[in-house]
């Protein structure tokens, strides 16, 4: 079986991996091209161009690749016409994939979609688009998949693979001893895995990291980073604020250590936040794009939580700040967390929650969905 996939950035890879790897358990000669990461590389994937080229956020700034974008929406299009895979999976991206997939299915070429746009609070009308580009959605939160019963499209609620995989019952101490942490105190510094958010958010949060430094001389922060080039662009953030000597900035494959490791964490909003909570560790989510995205953002989000675990829990477990904050702000909050024992535990209780929602063994699910659409007749 020959799969074909685009993953728009690094929790699209971990999502693509997580199901190839499965499906390659199922059916050992099986292959994958296309956009893909670090993670489809490394399980022998062909990567035609690495996920970086369409990891922009917001809605303004997108606009300005629009050109680049179609041109390589175009060119993947005329590959996979002229070279099918039994099966196309666009992962995340609905902006660059459902219009792919819209292609390639009138092209005769079976698509799955994993990862459902957010329908749910805002653009509700994108259904209309899905229906003519996907054979099947595969949705990772509880209420999607009815949704889309409601307008007869072919989904299934397969949950989160990270609910499963990720190993939230490492020992904390450990942890911190295998990392060198000396501090009484640590923070986690999550600013996101794109350059942009780098550039946004990583200001903010070293300024919040200082106030935090001034309150209590015990505190220490550690940052892993997605890759060698945002960790270079966030080292030089730390050092401009002078605050190098606090800051441990890890290697990517100490993600999940690292918020172990910590005792709270501050993060840009997405997976990131998603992966602390089911790590149980508190929270607070912050996010910035610029004015103009934000003003139409406003306009179109129709729903009260920006972050997963809110949505899940439909309440606000995990602060959430967007936009129009500062460093201040961030720090009150974090102060408020780290000071309240009874906080914290409350929080945590509310995170275990979390898994429970979302274990359904999603890679599993996954795989047999993408058999059963390939051996559909």
């Amino acid at each position: 079986m020959k799969i074909g996939i685009v993953v728009g950035e690094k929790s699209g890879d971990n999502l693509g991996a997580g199901l190839f790897e499965e499906l390659k358990k199922l059916i050992p000669n099986a292959t994958i091209e296309g956009i893909i990461g670090p993670k489809l590389l490394e399980l022998g994937g062909d990567q035609w161009a690495s996920y970086d080229e369409l990891s922009i956020m917001g809605i303004i700034e997108p606009l300005k690749a629009i050109p680049r974008l179609i041109k390589l929406r175009k060119k993947l299009t005329d590959r996979w016409k002229n070279n099918p895979p039994d099966i196309f999976i666009g992962v995340d991206a609905p902006e660059f994939n459902l219009t792919l997939e819209k292609n390639l299915k009138k092209a005769g070429i079976k698509t799955i979609h994993y990862v459902s746009p957010s329908i749910w609070a805002w653009r509700k009308n994108r259904v209309k688009k899905i229906k003519k580009s996907v054979d099947k959605m595969l949705c990772i939160l509880p209420f999607e998949s009815l949704i889309y019963e409601k307008y007869k499209i072919p989904a299934k609620y397969i949950g989160h693979p990270l609910a499963e995989t990720i190993p939230y019952n490492l020992n904390k101490e450990n942890i911190r001893n295998g990392l060198g942490v000396k501090a009484s105190v640590l923070v986690a510094i999550l600013p996101g895995s794109r350059v942009s958010e780098i550039r946004q958010l990583g200001p903010i949060f070293i300024k919040t990291a200082k106030l935090m430094r001034r309150s209590n001389n015990n505190i220490s922060f550690i940052s892993p980073m997605a890759s060698n080039d945002i960790k270079t662009i966030f080292k030089v953030i730390v050092n401009e604020y002078e605050m190098g000597e606090y800051f441990s900035i890890s290697e990517k494959n100490k993600f999940h250590e690292s918020i172990i490791a910590s005792d709270m964490v501050i993060s840009a909003s997405g997976t990131a936040v998603l992966e602390s909570a089911l790590l149980e560790r508190p929270t607070i989510a912050a996010y910035k794009v610029s004015s103009s995205s934000f003003f139409i953002m406003k306009a179109l989000v129709k729903t009260k939580y920006f972050t997963l675990p809110n949505l899940l829990l439909e309440e606000n477990l995990i602060p959430e700040y967007i936009q129009n904050f500062d460093e201040n702000d961030l720090y009150q909050k974090a102060f408020q967390i780290l000071s309240d024992e009874k906080l914290r535990e409350s929080m945590v209780l509310k995170m275990k929650k979390i898994r429970k929602i979302l274990s359904k063994n999603a890679n599993y699910q996954a795989a047999h969905e993408v058999i059963n659409l390939h051996e559909k007749v």
